[in-house]
């Protein structure tokens, strides 16, 4: 299994902390690089994204993903 999540926030977190221990990649975005250390420290491939166009690499894993969760906040409009 290979998980995207975007918003790797406190929920997303935690689906992913499951998802690792049974064996799954997870790749999550978040919106500082501070907390795309954590995210890395956690088992969780960063992706910064701030709600704008996605970048080459945000495409790139999501043409591998096999399960996408969606735990973004919304602005004025679903950023996703």
């Amino acid at each position: 299994m290979r998980l995207f999540i975007f918003g790797a926030g406190y929920s997303g977190r935690a689906i992913a902390r499951s998802a690792i221990a049974d064996g799954a990649f997870v790749a999550g975005t978040t919106r500082s690089a501070d907390k795309a250390e954590e995210l890395r420290a956690d088992g969780i491939e960063p992706a910064l994204f701030d709600g704008g166009p996605l970048s080459s690499e945000i495409e790139a894993a999501l043409g591998e993903t096999t399960h996408l969760i969606v735990s973004i906040a919304p602005g004025e409009v679903d950023p996703v």
